[in-house]
C-alpha cells in the first residue's frame, strides 16, 4: 500500500513538471526578463528571409517589415525575433508579450 502510494505521488509531481509550468512563476520569470532584455530595433530594407538574428539570448530583435509580401507581424519560434508589418499598438504589445511568455516558458521547461 505504501508503495502504491508513494508510485501515486511520484506520477502527480512528474506529471507536473512535464506539464504546465506554473503561472506565478512563469508570470515572474517574463517581468525579470523584460527588465534584463536589451530590446534592438532593426528597420530591414531587403526581404525578411535575409535577416539574420544575432542569436543572444539577451537581446529581443524588433524587425520593422517594409514588404508586405514578407508575411504578417509574427513571433520567432523561440521568441527572440518579433518581425512587424504595419502593426497596431495593440498587435505590437500582444506580439512583444507573446515573445518574453515563450522566452520564460523555454527557460522553465515548458516548451
Amino acid at each position: 500500500m505504501f508503495i502504491r502510494s508513494l508510485a501515486i505521488g511520484l506520477a502527480i509531481s512528474i506529471s507536473a513538471f512535464a506539464g504546465e509550468p506554473d503561472p506565478n512563476a512563469l508570470q515572474a520569470l517574463m517581468v525579470k526578463l523584460m527588465v534584463e532584455t536589451k530590446v534592438v530595433a532593426v528597420e530591414l530594407s531587403g526581404p525578411a528571409a535575409d535577416f539574420r538574428p544575432d542569436n543572444d539570448p539577451n537581446t529581443l530583435e524588433i524587425v520593422f517589415l517594409t514588404r508586405k509580401q514578407d508575411g504578417p507581424s509574427r513571433v520567432s519560434d523561440d521568441g527572440e525575433v518579433i518581425y512587424l508589418y504595419k502593426p497596431s499598438d495593440k498587435e505590437q504589445q500582444s506580439l512583444i508579450n507573446k515573445a518574453f511568455e515563450i522566452r520564460a516558458r523555454r527557460r522553465l521547461g515548458g516548451v
